[in-house]
């Protein structure tokens, strides 16, 4: 294979106003002042937690997003100050930010790792190596879904390059011709690895070919160089031809962070590079060209140095977060049910709960029925995921749907679960309302970076000012014959992480409602469906409304103990209370249908009544969302009315087994239920 050649400022022709160049390395200045500066204020202790500096990469940054429109998008990752300033931040709430105060761009929240400021284009620097490329592939989706004439420019570094989400991102923008330019800010280390250690091609940019695009390396030294290589990326993207992989081939002077000792490279090697500084290269260009006076750039170095100066010391007098207002900004919280997208799109009068009627629906079908009609009131609904379209997802859930709205809005994806869920937050992030389906629930586990550390996180993150209107479809549940791999009950992995919700319904009526409750909000919404509802039916009105999150019901009324369950197993509990019903024991049964938020309330009123609690969840005993709900009510007011040990019925502590008998063995089954029920009403513990 061809080794990609490195382009310089040499073979390149920029006809550009003087007064853009002397902007250039003004901003380059600015971003050099700013670094040193950070980097004195953490050697002082001022500044908390790390930094990861670029000095030395200015040219990348400032080359780059000149390229683009104001009205384009970048995503950044954790060494992002640059590309911070020269998207155009505020330097004094940048500033604050890293000073921790409540005048930072992210309120305090973000610190030095996840500056961001979606009002002009910045939808994030990351703290996770490669995070920020399926987000990008996300806002790229995003422009072509509301066809937009906007471009993503996805900052990167060479580590990245060895990242599935580089894999799975590139191969997924290419294949969709979506408009992103990929730039990979080589400077030659991840952390302490080599780059000529990490692969087996001499350049990153090689590896554009796997993927059908173009890819160039280009002198990160040399901001012409970069200008002129993103500048025809950013066309090429413009005029719908797909993405680009430019590598920019730059030094980090500075190490990895703060701590780094830099015992991997030599000082002869600092000197080498920083002999090619690309701000002293580009001063005497200018200069050499007649376009610059000496007099002139010491007089744009003090005024950057000087613009660096006020804004640190208007930052220094700003106020810090109060601890008072540790939780704000976690969740996005609509003001009145049903929310405002539900109202809008459906109109004021949509009904909150209403009677179900008498027509019947599938789970499955009522769960299609949201989203067709979703998808049909609003346009910046899509649905995607793997074989969604004419397989209709693994379970057939989303059969026909692709007939009535097409393959840009029912989208088949490659099987790349992690840039799945991050294409969804990327597209949330930028104006979308995404459904994300996973085959299984299991597959999950392949996405917990772009659910766990980027969906959940990113609104906190970003000073509570990012909304994320992302549902994420995930098939759960044994009972399939399917095996430790494909039966999992992950939901209370969900619960403990902040930022996300977490909805299990039981019935056909709560599966439409619930869903659609769940695309009106604006946080990532984890939502579980078990395998072996989707075939049962029930009473669902064909007009959309909302069942609340956060709301339970008492699916049977009962004096002498209280079941509470979710999902499948709300169904095993009612047989149960039939059964128990005939030996003189009258159980109320409670559907949570919400776990996070959960009603307490509910269940803590009919413990008031019962005096005993029976919690009954498919997922193992062990961490399950049963322990959470027993020490909350164990904590509260109806500890005083119990009259016995709150008791916990879950699975075994096996992975799901394939042989059926020992498949129910694994999990609660109905005369479990039973038994532990008859036990607790007669006090037999």
């Amino acid at each position: 294979m061809r080794e990609a050649s490195v382009r310089s400022a040499s073979e390149i022709e920029i006809d550009l106003p003087r007064e853009r160049l002397l902007d250039w390395l003004y901003q380059m200045y600015l971003i050099r002042a700013f670094e040193e500066t950070v980097e004195q204020l953490y050697a002082a202790g001022k500044m908390h937690g790390t930094m990861h500096l670029s000095i030395g990469q200015e040219a990348v940054a400032v080359g780059a997003i000149a390229a683009l429109r104001p009205d384009d998008y970048i995503t950044s990752t954790h060494r992002g100050h640059g590309h911070a300033i020269a998207k155009g931040q505020d330097l004094r709430a940048m500033l604050a930010e890293l000073l921790g105060k409540e005048t930072g761009v992210c309120r305090g929240r973000g610190g030095s790792m996840h500056l961001a400021d979606l009002e002009r284009g910045n939808i994030g620097a990351n703290g996770i190596v490669a995070g920020g490329i399926p987000i990008a592939v996300g806002a790229g989706l995003s422009i072509r879904l509301q066809g937009q004439d906007r471009v993503v420019l996805c900052f990167f570094g060479d580590g990245a390059a060895n990242h599935g989400n580089f894999h799975e991102g590139l191969n997924m923008a290419a294949i969709w011709r979506l408009p992103v330019v990929f730039l990979c800010e080589n400077n030659q280390y991840a952390m302490s690895m080599p780059i000529h250690k990490a692969m087996a091609v001499p350049r990153v940019a090689d590896r554009a070919v796997a993927y059908g695009i173009p890819g160039e390396a280009m002198d990160g030294m040399d901001v012409r160089a970069i200008y002129r290589a993103v500048r025809g990326a950013v066309e090429r993207a413009r005029r719908g031809e797909g993405p680009t992989l430019i590598e920019a081939i730059t030094y980090r002077y500075k190490g990895h962070s703060k701590s780094d000792r830099q015992v991997y490279r030599t000082k002869e090697e600092v000197q080498a590079w920083m002999a090619r500084d690309p701000i002293v290269r580009f001063r005497n260009e200018l200069i050499a060209q007649g376009w610059l006076s000496e007099a002139e750039a010491a007089a744009l170095e003090a005024r950057a140095r000087q613009a660096i100066e006020e804004a640190l010391r208007a930052a220094e007098g700003d106020p810090e977060p109060a601890v008072t207002q540790l939780a704000e900004g976690v969740y996005a919280e609509a003001p009145s049910i049903p929310p405002f997208w539900i109202r809008r799109t459906f109109g004021p009068e949509t009904a909150v709960e209403p009677p179900s009627g008498t027509r019947e629906l599938s789970y499955a079908e009522a769960l299609r029925e949201a989203m067709a009609q979703a998808m049909a009131a609003d346009e910046r609904v899509f649905l995607m995921g793997e074989d969604v379209g004419v397989y209709g997802g693994a379970f057939g859930v989303t059969q026909g749907l692709i007939d009535r709205f097409g393959p840009e809005r029912v989208r088949d994806t490659p099987i790349s679960e992690n840039t799945i869920v991050g294409a969804g937050l990327g597209a949330a992030l930028t104006g979308m309302r995404p459904i994300v389906e996973m085959q299984f629930m299991d597959f999950v586990t392949l996405a917990m970076e772009q659910t766990v550390l980027q969906a959940a996180k990113v609104r906190y993150m970003f000073g509570g000012k990012a909304r994320v209107p992302l549902v994420l479809r995930l098939p759960g549940g044994s009972g399939t014959g399917a095996a430790a791999q494909h039966s999992e009950s992950l939901e209370a992995w969900f619960v403990h992480v902040p930022g996300l919700k977490v909805v299990a319904p039981a019935t056909p009526y709560d599966a439409k409602g619930l869903l659609l409750a769940a695309m009106a909000d604006e946080n990532p919404v984890i939502f579980v469906e078990h395998k072996l509802l989707y075939r049962t039916r029930g009473a669902v009105p064909e007009a959309p409304y909302v069942v609340p999150l956060g709301r339970a019901v008492v699916r049977r009324a009962g004096r002498d103990l209280t079941i509470v369950a979710y999902s499948l197993m709300v169904l095993r509990a009612l047989e149960a209370a039939e059964r128990l019903a005939t030996e003189g024991v009258e159980a109320e049964v409670i559907d949570l249908r919400t776990l996070k938020p959960y009603d307490a309330e509910t269940v803590i009123a009919s413990v008031k009544k019962t005096g005993k609690l029976l919690i009954v969840h498919e997922a193992p005993l062990l961490g399950g969302f049963g322990g959470e709900l027993a020490a909350h009510i164990a904590q509260s007011e109806a500890f005083a009315y119990l009259e016995a040990p709150i008791v916990r019925l879950g699975g075994a502590d096996v992975p799901i087994p394939y042989h059926p008998r020992l498949e129910r063995a694994a999990v609660p089954q109905v005369e479990d239920i039973v038994e532990a029920a008859r036990r607790l009403a007669r006090l037999e513990l």
